[in-house]
């Protein structure tokens, strides 16, 4: 028998969430802020990378992005559902879109976590973290895709 693909798209969520209560380290909620020459900047993927790699999947990486007054919520294994507590590496991507054609229009500056001179620290408890603001030359925001990117 043959189900359709929306039912058995259905099935497998229902059947992967059935009985699962949240399991594993705890997250606490995490905000903050991103402004670009002091001004906030939606669209700004903000990457968080705890120091202690060997954490399971997402916990060892949660993501936000940023909206129109530049403010995220991370997130981690849902929507704004936070972040483990620990030091932190910051990466930022300034995306030209939102879409799957969109670029980095700081050009990858500030997406590697090696070079990253952005940090920030959870903490047991909800997350209200000082602006992250980025000072880069106005000459060097890309307005089209840079080679390779």
């Amino acid at each position: 028998m043959r189900l359709p693909c929306g039912l058995l798209a259905v099935i497998v969520v229902a059947l992967s969430s059935a009985g699962c209560g949240e399991s594993g380290p705890k997250k606490y909620p995490v905000s903050g802020t991103v402004t670009v020459n002091g001004r906030p900047t939606a669209l700004v993927r903000v990457q968080f990378r705890h120091a202690d790699q060997s954490l399971p999947g997402n916990l060892k990486m949660p993501v936000g992005m940023t909206d129109d007054t530049g403010a995220f919520q991370l997130s981690t294994n849902g929507d704004k559902d936070g972040a483990v507590p620990g030091a932190y590496g910051v990466t930022f991507e300034w995306l030209s879109a939102n879409d799957l054609a969109a670029f980095d229009k700081f050009g990858g500056q500030f997406a590697s976590p090696a070079g990253s001179r952005f940090s920030a620290t959870v903490e047991a408890k909800p997350n209200q973290l000082p602006a992250f603001d980025i000072q880069v030359p106005e000459a060097t925001i890309l307005t089209k895709p840079a080679r390779g990117q």
